[in-house]
């Protein structure tokens, strides 16, 4: 899980999760009242039978953090998906039944 820094001036890591850890797991870890990014590597079976691996990015934007925070996220979330290679899918949450 990734946050901005304090000072606003960079992407930095929150926290890192164990692998194969479980998506309730990952989402006890999302802040109330806040916003943070999150990647899940995530393993899916494709319809040939084989098993790989996807990497679903979160963007997550509860909807009761102020509206400073979530413009920032919003506009850079586009330099930290540059960065990252491999990503399948993107969802975007703003509450806790958005992750179910």
């Amino acid at each position: 899980i990734y946050k901005i820094s304090d000072d606003k001036t960079n992407i930095i890591l929150d926290c890192l999760g164990d692998k194969g850890a479980s998506f309730e797991e990952f989402c006890s870890k999302l802040p109330d009242n806040d916003c943070r990014y999150g990647i899940l590597d995530v393993p899916i079976t494709t319809k040939s039978g084989a098993e790989t691996n996807k990497l679903i990015f979160v963007c997550w934007s509860d909807d009761n953090a102020s509206v400073k925070p979530k413009m920032l996220y919003a506009s850079s979330k586009d330099a930290l998906k540059k960065a990252l290679t491999g990503i399948a899918e993107e969802y975007q949450a703003t509450d806790r039944g958005d992750l179910d």
